[in-house]
């Protein structure tokens, strides 16, 4: 596996993210049937569907917590390509994860260290930055989330959306090219949603690459580029909010009440 060029569509926009024929199977079902998508650099793209239909599988896909079975992913630069027997150098799943972070349902937040400390483990570890840079690196993505103040707080003592902030925090702290989002509100309560979606928001309008799950439906409308219905592993309809949102095949689905 080596570094490439990302592709470039007519318009000459960078591409982020490219996948092609993409097939990952759970013993005999097929999670994942022939996904082709692209995703152009700077934007945010939404993946919507019914609980099943493989939205989690091919987040996971993109950053190899999950390995397909066929197909091929560009990402950030990186081309992998799966099936025939094909093994991935753990150099370059480093770089992949150094590149590419997740922010997961439930928060993962390690509970023997604090806020800052759960911020900072990455950077230090992964990136070897010293105590020093890695605390102003983490105290600055704090601040971002508004959770500067609960630096020296464990995550037993925030709430959800608490928890989740700093879990986003913790991803920009290995300054990714690419941020992965697998439904970050649903592990929430209602009244909490807000203030994740709000950075989120702000996220999206400093012109990151994204690539979020979700099942806000108003939010995939307000903040996305990029709209990809899935439906049984498939691809049903993607392209922009309007239209996607406005196609009868997923109407049902995504209308405003959703």
């Amino acid at each position: 596996m080596t570094a490439t060029n990302p592709t470039t569509d007519a318009a000459h926009q960078k591409i982020a993210i490219t996948v092609d024929h993409l097939v990952k199977c759970f013993a005999e079902i097929e999670v994942l049937q022939d996904v082709s998508l692209a995703v152009p650099e700077g934007t945010v793209t939404s993946i919507i569907g019914s609980s099943g239909s493989g939205k989690s599988t091919l987040l996971r896909c993109l950053n190899l917590l999950e390995r397909p079975d066929s197909g091929e992913v560009c990402i950030a630069g990186e081309r992998f390509q799966f099936g025939n027997g094909q093994r991935i150098a753990h150099s370059d799943l480093e770089r992949l994860r150094s590149r590419v972070t997740m922010v997961f349902q439930q928060f993962n937040l390690w509970p023997h260290l604090s806020a800052l400390g759960n911020v900072i483990e990455a950077p230090r570890h992964v990136k070897r930055l010293g105590r020093r840079q890695a605390r102003q690196l983490g105290e600055h993505y704090l601040e971002k989330v508004g959770m500067i103040d609960k630096r020296d707080t464990y995550p037993v003592a925030l709430s959800g959306g608490q928890q989740q902030r700093v879990a986003i925090a913790r991803a920009l702290a290995m300054e990714p090219e690419i941020l992965l989002f697998d439904e970050p509100t649903s592990a929430l309560d209602p009244e909490l949603v807000s203030e994740v979606l709000s950075v989120i928001r702000d996220l999206a309008d400093e012109g990151r690459t994204m690539l979020l799950v979700t099942h806000e439906m108003h939010f995939a409308r307000e903040v996305s580029d990029q709209v990809v219905y899935l439906d049984t592993g498939r691809i049903e309809v993607a392209g922009t909010p309007e239209s996607v949102f406005n196609d009868p095949r997923c109407q049902k689905f995504a209308s405003p009440t959703a």
